[in-house]
């Protein structure tokens, strides 16, 4: 039996163009989604999850998270609209 292989996610959770962003990194989809349904109390409107990037290196993750959030706002903003131009909540794409 072969171990599986690591899975790395970058991911983004917001709402819409210019709302609060929220950036972080996760093992496995089942966290990356549960993540802001934690949360949605305080802030419902940035529960969606407009930008991920796949990873089999967890340290080449933590580098990519770490370059998001200190590119600024206006380059995090770019980079979602590059994948997701309507902020489409993309954790439908992931159960699919």
């Amino acid at each position: 039996m072969q171990p599986q292989q690591a899975h790395y996610f970058v991911y983004i959770f917001g709402g819409n163009p210019r709302s609060e962003l929220r950036i972080g990194i996760a093992d496995d989809l089942q966290q990356m989604q549960n993540a802001p349904q934690q949360q949605a109390q305080a802030s419902p409107e940035n529960c969606k999850l407009v930008y991920y990037e796949h990873y089999d290196v967890e340290e080449i993750a933590l580098n990519r998270e770490r370059q998001i959030k200190n590119g600024g706002i206006d380059s995090t903003y770019m980079l979602i609209e590059s994948m997701n131009p309507n902020w489409l909540d993309l954790s439908d794409m992931l159960n699919g």
